[in-house]
C-alpha cells in the first residue's frame, strides 16, 4: 500500500465541490450512496495516516459489490436513476485511487455529472441559482488545485471573472445549439404523482386542493388579459354519474369553434401526471402531437411528467350537432334517484322560457333557500344530491355544480360537469396569470339554442369566487375571525411579502417559459424574431462548431501567451529577448544576461554594441536600483530591431 498517497489530501474547496455535487440528488437516488460519498470525502480531507490508500484487488472488490448493490436496488444499470445512482457510487470510490494532482483534477470535472443530474430532476429556477454558485466553487476548486499557494480569496475573484466571461458564449450556445426531444438516456423521467384536477368528481375531491398553493400553471396571453370571471379553463367534461360521483363518458365531436374575439395564450403547465391539458373556452384547435378530443378538452400523448409549453387559440362559443346518443348520454340520470330531487327539478321547469328559463330558475332557487358557500363542506352521506339540497344547504363548487346537474337532466336539459380551473392571479411583474391548484372548480354546461352554454352556481352563491380566488375568500373569513385589529408594522410585512413573492412568482415564470421549456419549437420561433427563418439542425451545428471554433482559437491566441511583467525593466528585457529569438538567437533555459549578449556578440558581431548597451542598462536598472536610467533602455529597445542571420 501507498501512505504517500494517504498522505495527499483534498483541497477544502474541492471537498466543498463533490459534497455540493451529492446535493441536488437528495431524495432521488439512494441514501446509502450519498453517506458514501460524504464518508470517503470526509477521510480523504482529514487524510488518516492509518488507514492508507487499499490495493488493487481491493479497489476491484470494491467495485464489483458497489455494481451489484445497484443491480440489487434497481435491477438494471439502464435509466436515469439507475445511471446516476452508479456514477455517483464510483465518484466516490475514485477516492479510493487518487494520489495525484490529474485526479484531482478528474474529480472537479466528474462533479458536473451530479449537477446534470439533479438538474434531470428539478430544473426549476432554484436549481438554476445553485448552479451558478457550484459553477463558481468548481471554477475555484480548479484554481486551488493548479495553485494551491494562491489565496482563497484571489481564487474566487478569479472564478467570477471567468464564469462572467463565459457567460456570453454561452447564451449564444444556448441560443443556436440544435435542441433535442427526449431525456439524457433516452428513457421516461421518473414516476410523478397524479396531482391537480382528475377525470373522476366526488364530494371533497376538489375542496381537498383549497390548502394547496402549488403552481398548476402559468398563462400568459398575448394582448389584454381576459378579466377572471372570464378564465375558465376546461380540464375534463363528465357525462357519467351514478348519483355519488361524475366521470368522464363516450367522446364525441367537439365541433367548430367560432366567434371573436378570439385569444391567443401560452400555457406553462407543471407535471400533473395525466394526459389532460388545460385550455380556456373554447379552444380552436390543439397543437400536435395533441389531441382536441369530446367536450372540447385537450390531450397530450402521454402523461405529463414535466413541465410543458403549448401555444393555443381560444374563441367566445363553439357550434355542434346533438346527436341522439350525445343528448341520451348526457341526460342520463342514475336510477337511485330521490324521488324528492325529481320533483323538485319537475317543479322548477314549469314555466316559461324553455331551457334558458329553467337554468335560471335552478340557480334563483339556490339563492333564494340561501345556500352556503363553505371551503369545508359537511359529509354529504349516500346521497349527496339530496342530501346538500334539501338538507345541508351547504357546500363546495363540486356540490353546487353536482346539484345542478342533476335537477337540469330531471328537467330533460342536456347537461354535463365540466372541470378545470377559474381565476388565477394575475402578477404585473411578471405578465402571466398564476393559476394555482387551489384555483380547481367545477361548473356545469346545458345545452340551449344549439350550443353548450357555461352555468356556474358557485359564483351565483359565492359572487367574487372567481374574480377574487378561493385565497382571498379563504383569507376574508380568517380575517373576520381575527378582528381587523391589525398594527400598521404587520400591515407593511404582509405587503412587503406579497411584492416579493411578485418577483419570485416573476422569475419563475421567465425561468420556466425561457429555459425550462425551450425546445426545437421555441427555438424556432425566436430565431425567426431575430430573422432568421428555419435555420435547420445542420446550419445550427455549424454555427455551434464555428463559435466553439472561435472560442478554441481565441484562447490559444490570448489565453497561452505569457503574461507581461509588472516590472517595466524585465518587460523591456523580454521584448528584447523575442526580438532576438525571431532573428534566429533565442535565449537558453537559465541563461543570464550578460551571458546570453556575450553569445549573441560572438554570433553577431554587427549587434554587439546594441546588444551590449541593453544589457547593461538593463543590469543597471533591474539589479542596480538605477531607475533613472528606464528611459534609456526603453528608447534602447524601441530602436532594436535585429534582422535575420547573414548568409
Amino acid at each position: 500500500m501507498d501512505r504517500t498517497a494517504a498522505a495527499l489530501t483534498l483541497p477544502r474547496a474541492l471537498a466543498l465541490l463533490m459534497l455540493a455535487s451529492v446535493v441536488p440528488l437528495i431524495g432521488h437516488i439512494p441514501w446509502w450512496i450519498l453517506l458514501t460519498v460524504g464518508a470517503l470525502v470526509g477521510w480523504r480531507t482529514v487524510a488518516i495516516d492509518w488507514l492508507p490508500l487499499p490495493s488493487r484487488a481491493v479497489k476491484w472488490l470494491v467495485a464489483v459489490l458497489a455494481a451489484s448493490a445497484i443491480y440489487v436496488r434497481f435491477h438494471t444499470f439502464i435509466g436515469e436513476r439507475p445511471g446516476i445512482a452508479f456514477f455517483m457510487l464510483l465518484y466516490g470510490l475514485k477516492l479510493l485511487e487518487t494520489d495525484s494532482r490529474r485526479d484531482l483534477v478528474v474529480l472537479a470535472l466528474l462533479s458536473y455529472i451530479g449537477l446534470l443530474g439533479g438538474m434531470l430532476y428539478d430544473p426549476g429556477i432554484g436549481m438554476g441559482v445553485f448552479s451558478a454558485g457550484f459553477l463558481v466553487l468548481s471554477f475555484a476548486a480548479l484554481a486551488g488545485i493548479v495553485s494551491p499557494r494562491v489565496a482563497a480569496r484571489k481564487r474566487l475573484r478569479q472564478a467570477l471573472v471567468l464564469l462572467l466571461q463565459a457567460l456570453p458564449v454561452a447564451i449564444v450556445l444556448y441560443v443556436v445549439f440544435p435542441r433535442v426531444t427526449g431525456g439524457f438516456f433516452g428513457q421516461q423521467k421518473e414516476a410523478v404523482g397524479q396531482t391537480g384536477v382528475s377525470p373522476i368528481l366526488r364530494p371533497g375531491s376538489l375542496s381537498d386542493l383549497v390548502p394547496s398553493r402549488k403552481v398548476a400553471m402559468r398563462v400568459l396571453f398575448r394582448g389584454a388579459v381576459p378579466p377572471p370571471d372570464a378564465r375558465y379553463f376546461r380540464v375534463y367534461a363528465l357525462s357519467v354519474t351514478n348519483g355519488r360521483e361524475w366521470r368522464t363518458g363516450e367522446a364525441f365531436a367537439p365541433g367548430v369553434t367560432r366567434g371573436h374575439p378570439r385569444i391567443r395564450y401560452t400555457i406553462l403547465l407543471n407535471p400533473s401526471g395525466h394526459r389532460a391539458l388545460p385550455a380556456l373556452d373554447w379552444p380552436v384547435g390543439a397543437p400536435p402531437p395533441d389531441r382536441l378530443g369530446g367536450g372540447a378538452t385537450l390531450s397530450a400523448p402521454r402523461p405529463v411528467r414535466a413541465l410543458v409549453r403549448y401555444r393555443l387559440v381560444s374563441a367566445p362559443r363553439r357550434l355542434a350537432t346533438l346527436s341522439a346518443r350525445e343528448r341520451a348520454a348526457n341526460l342520463e340520470l342514475p336510477t337511485r334517484t330521490e324521488p324528492r330531487v325529481i320533483a323538485l327539478a319537475h317543479r322548477l321547469a314549469a314555466g316559461d322560457g324553455g331551457a334558458q328559463g329553467i337554468a335560471a330558475r335552478v340557480l334563483h332557487y339556490f339563492v333564494s333557500h340561501h345556500f352556503v358557500y363553505t371551503l369545508t363542506p359537511p359529509p354529504m352521506g349516500a346521497h349527496p344530491v339530496a342530501h346538500f339540497l334539501f338538507t345541508v344547504r351547504a357546500g363546495y363548487c363540486e356540490d353546487y355544480a353536482a346539484a345542478f346537474a342533476t335537477l337540469m337532466r330531471a328537467a330533460r336539459v342536456p347537461t354535463r360537469v365540466i372541470v378545470g380551473y377559474a381565476g388565477g392571479q394575475y402578477n404585473p411583474d411578471g405578465g402571466d396569470v398564476i393559476v394555482r391548484e387551489r384555483d380547481a372548480h367545477a361548473w356545469d354546461e346545458c345545452w340551449i339554442r344549439g350550443r353548450w352554454r357555461r352555468f356556474d352556481p358557485t359564483a351565483v352563491v359565492a359572487p367574487g369566487i372567481i374574480r377574487y380566488g378561493v385565497g382571498a375568500f379563504s383569507r376574508g373569513l380568517a380575517g373576520s375571525a381575527r378582528g381587523r385589529g391589525r398594527d400598521l408594522p404587520a400591515a407593511l410585512w404582509t405587503q412587503a411579502l406579497r411584492f416579493a413573492q411578485a418577483w419570485r412568482d416573476a422569475a419563475i415564470t421567465g425561468w420556466d417559459n425561457w429555459i425550462v421549456s425551450y425546445d426545437g419549437r421555441r427555438q424556432e420561433d425566436l430565431l425567426a424574431r431575430l430573422g432568421w427563418d428555419d435555420p435547420g439542425r445542420a446550419t445550427l451545428a455549424l454555427v455551434v462548431l464555428g463559435v466553439l471554433a472561435a472560442l478554441a482559437y481565441g484562447v490559444r491566441l490570448y489565453g497561452v501567451r505569457p503574461r507581461r511583467s509588472a516590472d517595466p525593466a524585465l518587460a523591456l528585457y523580454q521584448r528584447y529577448q523575442a526580438r532576438l529569438a525571431r532573428a534566429g538567437l533565442p535565449a537558453r533555459a537559465g541563461e543570464g544576461p550578460a551571458t546570453f549578449g556575450r553569445r549573441v556578440g560572438r554570433a553577431r558581431p554587427d549587434l554587439a554594441p546594441a546588444v551590449l548597451r541593453i544589457t547593461d542598462l538593463y543590469v543597471a536598472v533591474r539589479y542596480g536600483g538605477e531607475t533613472n536610467l528606464l528611459p534609456a533602455l526603453r528608447q534602447a529597445v524601441w530602436r532594436f530591431f535585429p534582422r535575420g542571420p547573414r548568409t
